[in-house]
């Protein structure tokens, strides 16, 4: 059988780009490793595609003008086959062109339109496998308050919340902190709904420190989270693999932060090379590593009950956002009360949770193979179904059978 051509898809327009890019150089790295023809795939921030061997190296990273200006800029369509076509432009009177096919668009972006649909139904469209969750999930998983409201038609419990637009907000900013004190109170959670990495993300104890918090995250989303903080906090948070019929559930994390609210420079700026260890070995790396350099404790001291209760609530969440592929699921414990509470849903976890597997006997390479085979099989099975109807309506005949119902 032909080898796989794998294109490694990352970047993007969001404000997690660079971690993006980690996420995407460690997954290329992974499938070269296993013998996958890769190419690499750069969206820039201002959402052009890129492709060039260069881009293989995150050194090259350290000035984004000087990474497009060395890489090839691209179109995208469909190729023969199940395939995708890429091919440079403007190369010039004197030059060919340059394509390259791939058999599979691996899709590694946090946040923005290449985790929330927008790149899964491009490639739905153009007919090539795709990893990771479907067009469906992609979007609800990247949308905090639809993701809670099915997730708690499901019988999982979510904390209290409410939502604040930008429009209602704007002008009538004390009736809107008004009825945040009176639902949800002090201390609460404030976060943009369509955002990850703990960007714009604040706990506040006042309203001061709301209205702050929530103009400050309306730089980044127009719809902005206002939630309960559960007292006694302890984050815990797992991974699942597979589709939303036969999946299975990693190793439980608890990740440590600094004051209980994890933020983006704790998740992936951590320069030192001390380590803290839980029984499965785990240990701070440097930024590098993604979402890897993060201080955690695998497996997560909890009792085997609770273990047992995440990872049935962690399915449950992943069958029914109807998820395929990796995610991370996070969840809030009350440490004293032992209730636990869904916060959300990664369809595209930082690194891809390899470091969740990997004390499961799933080394990185393999985890990468097998969302290859996910993809595969998924679009498989969607091929094989009824796409078009074999009746041109347009032909004359048809076309006078329209009239004659209309009228």
């Amino acid at each position: 059988m032909q080898q796989i051509r794998v294109g490694v898809f990352f970047g993007g327009q969001s404000p997690e780009h660079e971690v993006s890019v980690i996420s995407g150089l460690q997954a290329a790295a992974a499938l070269v490793e296993e013998s996958y023809p890769v190419t690499p795939v750069y969206v820039s921030k201002g959402g052009r595609f890129y492709a060039g061997q260069h881009l293989m190296d995150i050194g090259n990273y350290e000035d984004l003008n000087e990474v497009v200006g060395n890489a090839q800029e691209i179109s995208v369509s469909p190729g023969p086959g199940r395939s995708l076509k890429l091919t440079s432009l403007d190369s010039g009177i004197f030059s060919r062109s340059q394509e390259w096919t791939v058999d599979v668009a691996f899709l590694v972006f946090h946040g923005g339109s290449g985790e929330n649909g927008a790149l899964q139904g491009l490639c739905e469209s153009m007919g090539v496998p795709f990893t990771g969750s479907g067009v469906l999930a992609s979007s609800v998983g990247m949308d905090k308050i639809r993701s809670k409201i099915l997730c708690r038609e499901a019988g999982i419990d979510v904390v209290d919340w409410v939502s604040v637009s930008q429009t209602s907000w704007s002008g009538n900013e004390e009736r809107e902190m008004d009825n945040i004190e009176a639902k949800i109170g002090f201390p609460a959670i404030v976060k943009p709904v369509h955002l990850g990495s703990s960007i714009g993300i604040s706990k506040v104890e006042n309203r001061e420190q709301l209205d702050a918090a929530v103009e400050e995250a309306f730089r980044y989303d127009a719809i902005v989270l206002v939630e309960s903080c559960i007292a006694n906090l302890r984050e815990i948070n797992c991974s699942v693999l597979g589709d939303a019929d036969f999946n299975q559930v990693s190793v439980l994390e608890e990740p440590v932060g600094s004051g209980g609210l994890l933020s983006f420079s704790d998740k992936y700026m951590r320069e030192d090379a001390d380590s803290k260890t839980g029984s499965g070995g785990a240990k701070r790396t440097s930024g590098s590593e993604g979402m890897a350099s993060l201080d955690r404790i695998i497996p997560a001291p909890v009792s085997d009950q609770v273990a047992e209760q995440i990872s049935s609530m962690a399915r449950t969440i992943f069958s029914t956002l109807d998820g395929c592929g990796v995610c991370r699921i996070d969840f809030l414990m009350n440490d004293e009360t032992g209730e636990i509470f869904f916060n959300e849903i990664n369809t595209i976890p930082g690194s891809l949770s390899f470091y969740l597997w990997e004390p499961t006997g799933l080394a990185f390479s393999d985890l990468v193979s097998r969302l290859i085979e996910l993809a595969v099989d998924r679009f498989e099975n969607r091929i094989r179904r009824v796409r078009t109807y074999d009746v041109n309506l347009l032909a004359q005949r048809s076309t006078k059978g329209l009239k004659g119902s209309k009228s």
